[in-house]
């Protein structure tokens, strides 16, 4: 047995634990040793007692008895706080287990902070029922490789695509777990891959502001930095979170010289932040799960209203039932024929022409090839309309935007459009809108207030309209938490005056 595991162990006073850990330590040891995987053992404290019943020594009470008898003084189990984690059990403890007290602790410090009250709970995959509806978060951390079966990377695909959310440790910023969690996400997800969460992603900012933080020395990281976390998306929502620098060691509020990781302070902060992400995302993600899909009753192309999707860089479809509920609405309010099977195309594509009409959006940067900058210039100036929207509010998209519109037309700016503009009255007088609480706390916008559209004129008519606002998240009349934009009704107003306006100039 390493002398580390050893020493470790023989810190437990408690006979019957010391024995416990012991025998896990011999055997989870055996198994590492034999695979070739070296381990440093555990590395905090273990998890404290369940509450136990305490028996009294007073005798029973008078007549009537209860079915059950019990003591006066005897004292009663108190009732368990609801689960919001599933801490999955693998095959040694060594490696789940490293840090026993991790969540736990987490939850603990949250009650103290917060003042909520959650619990966790130890299972195999196998023994947990993926519905996303009773169990928002599941948690992997551990030190070692790993790999899922078929069947269970198909049961992990299905629970986050209806809601699930899941985090993954790599505790002590071990390279070989992180390595397979690459490769896990990338069987599971193959269309979407993990990359580093933005620096306004919402994880950042839905309860504690933690845009930066420190880290252990072990981690080489100097001063303040971002933070670590990788994530997968579906659609608005992000449904997986990677710490490839341990965030475990953090909650259990302890440090050794080989941890790579988030240092406590900051770390208690992220975990806060995700527990509170997950719980307020938990009922966009069953909704967006179930959102309707609308097709052409006249699968005919002849006469209809078409809008082209932009694919570029970045997540270029975060809102896919958007745009299908906006173009129904279009068809319930005008006399114009409109086809719902929207295209989602690249600006070099030889199709780009066949579309009057064009929708860009997005959460992240993104940037044009040389050619597609020069496919839409020659677009936009033979009368071509785009429409732009930063999904969510998102300023990474929003920069991007910016700067590419700056290439395509760098004769021309991006400017408020007037109040006045018959863009806002083509259809719904829209003079106020109601903007989201997001809007209203992060940005500090007045809801109801005046709405923010920017555009560029081409030829004397509007040929770009952009919202810095979200418009698409509004247009799935689905809860959307962290979105910064209009409220639904006036969104699909905003919208609906867009694309009338660009059909009839």
């Amino acid at each position: 047995m390493p002398r580390i595991l050893e020493e470790t162990a023989m810190k437990r006073r408690t006979p019957g634990v010391v024995a416990l850990l012991l025998g896990a330590m011999f055997l989870g040891a055996e198994m590492i040793m034999a695979a070739g995987v070296p381990d440093i053992g555990p590395c905090g404290k273990p998890p404290p007692p369940k509450p136990a019943q305490r028996a009294g020594a007073e005798g029973f009470p008078p007549l009537p008895l209860p079915a059950t008898p019990q003591r006066r003084t005897e004292k009663k189990k108190p009732p368990t706080p609801p689960v919001v984690v599933i801490k999955l059990v693998t095959g040694t403890p060594l490696d789940w287990a490293t840090d026993q007290n991790d969540v736990n602790n987490l939850l603990a410090w949250m009650q103290t902070k917060l003042k909520i009250t959650f619990s966790c709970e130890e299972k195999k995959l196998s023994e947990v029922s993926l519905d996303s509806d009773r169990m928002p978060l599941l948690y992997r951390t551990g030190h070692n490789a790993f790999t899922f079966s078929e069947s269970e990377r198909q049961a992990l695909r299905d629970y986050v695509l209806k809601g699930g959310f899941i985090i993954f440790d790599a505790c002590c910023g071990r390279k070989e777990f992180a390595d397979s969690v690459r490769k896990e996400m990338a069987a599971i997800f193959p269309e979407r891959p993990l990359k580093k969460l933005e620096a306004d992603h919402p994880l950042y900012r839905c309860y504690y502001d933690v845009p930066l933080v420190q880290y252990t020395p072990a981690a080489g990281i100097s001063g303040s930095a971002p933070p670590p976390l990788e994530g997968i998306d579906i659609g608005c929502r992000t449904g997986v979170v990677f710490a490839p620098l341990d965030l475990s060691c953090g909650w259990d509020m302890h440090t050794h010289a080989t941890s790579a990781g988030v240092v406590s302070e900051d770390a208690l902060k992220l975990g806060a932040n995700l527990i509170a992400y997950a719980t307020a995302t938990k009922a966009m993600g069953h909704s967006l799960a179930e959102s309707r899909v609308f097709v052409d009753q006249d699968p005919s192309r002849a006469d209809k209203f078409r809008i082209g999707q932009v694919i570029h860089g970045g997540d270029c479809n975060p809102d896919p039932a958007g745009l299908s509920t906006l173009l129904d609405t279009v068809s319930g309010t005008s006399s114009m024929k409109v086809s719902f099977a929207t295209q989602l195309l690249k600006l070099d594509s030889a199709e780009l022409t066949t579309f009057p009409f064009l929708y860009i959006t997005g959460h992240g940067d993104f940037t044009l090839t040389q050619a597609e900058v020069s496919a839409l210039q020659r677009y936009l100036k033979a009368g071509g309309f785009l429409m732009a929207d930063a999904c969510c509010g998102r300023k990474a998209f929003d920069a991007a935007f910016r700067r590419e519109m700056a290439r395509v037309l760098p004769d021309h700016k991006l400017a408020p459009i007037d109040p006045k503009h018959p863009i806002f009255s083509v259809h719904y007088k829209v003079g106020q809108v109601n903007y989201s609480q997001a809007a209203v706390v992060q940005q500090k916008v007045a809801s109801p207030g005046p709405p923010h559209l920017e555009g560029i004129q081409v030829g004397g008519e509007l040929a770009v309209v952009y919202s810095p606002f979200d418009l698409g998240c509004g247009w799935e009349l689905k809860p959307h938490p962290y979105a910064i934009g209009y409220e639904s009704r006036d969104a699909i107003q905003l919208g609906v005056n867009i694309v009338l306006y660009a059909v009839t100039h």
